[in-house]
C-alpha cells in the first residue's frame, strides 16, 4: 500500500511540476530561436544576395560594362610570396626593429599569377627596398599597415606592367606580420 501511495505521489508531481518545467524550457528555446532568426536573418541574406552596387556596374551597357561583369565573375586566385620578407625599420628614437611579412597576391587570371611567380625575385627586391624605408611608428598603426599594403600593391602592379604589360593584380594581403 505504501508503494502505491508513493507511485501516485510521484505521478502527480511529474504531471504538475514536470509539465510546467518542460513548457518553460520549450518556450525559452522557441524564444531563443526566434531571437536568433531576427538577428541572424539580415546577415544571412546579405551573404546570399549580391550587393546592389555590382548589379549596377554590371548592368551598364557597352563593352566596358560587360568587361567589368566578366572580370568580377571570375574567382579570386592567390599566389604566396614565400619566404617571408624581413626588413629592418627604425623608430622615432633611432632604435632598430625587425618586421617580418608574409604576403599573398590576388588576381583573377591564372596566367598573371604565373607571371607573378616568374618575377618574384624583382617583386621581393622592390618590396624589401620599399618596406625598409617605413618607420616603426607608422607600421604599428592600422592606417600604417594599410598604407604598406597599398604601396606594395602599387609596386607590384608597376612591376607587372613593366615586365608583362598587365597590371591587373587586384590586391595584396598580409598573411603574417610580425614587428619586433
Amino acid at each position: 500500500m505504501a508503494d502505491e501511495e508513493t507511485n501516485e505521489t510521484e505521478e502527480v508531481a511529474e504531471k504538475s511540476g514536470g509539465g510546467l518545467m518542460k513548457k518553460l524550457m520549450m518556450g525559452g528555446l522557441a524564444l531563443a530561436l526566434v531571437g536568433g532568426g531576427v538577428f541572424a536573418g539580415p546577415a544571412v541574406m546579405k551573404m546570399i544576395s549580391p550587393p546592389a552596387e555590382e548589379e549596377e556596374v554590371a548592368g551598364e551597357g557597352g563593352e566596358d560594362g560587360e568587361e567589368v561583369a566578366e572580370v568580377s565573375s571570375k574567382p579570386a586566385l592567390y599566389v604566396n610570396l614565400h619566404p617571408p620578407l624581413v626588413v629592418n625599420i627604425r623608430d622615432s628614437v633611432g632604435d632598430t626593429h625587425f618586421m617580418q611579412i608574409t604576403m599573398e597576391v590576388m588576381a583573377r587570371d591564372q596566367e598573371l599569377l604565373n607571371s607573378v611567380r616568374e618575377h618574384t625575385a624583382v617583386i621581393r627586391n622592390n618590396l624589401i627596398l620599399l618596406y625598409g624605408t617605413a618607420s616603426y611608428d607608422e607600421v604599428t598603426t592600422r592606417a600604417g599597415k594599410e598604407k604598406l599594403l597599398a604601396d606594395g600593391l602599387a609596386e607590384i602592379q608597376a612591376i607587372m606592367l613593366e615586365q608583362v604589360g598587365d597590371d591587373s593584380v587586384e590586391a595584396l594581403y598580409f598573411t603574417s606580420l610580425i614587428i619586433q
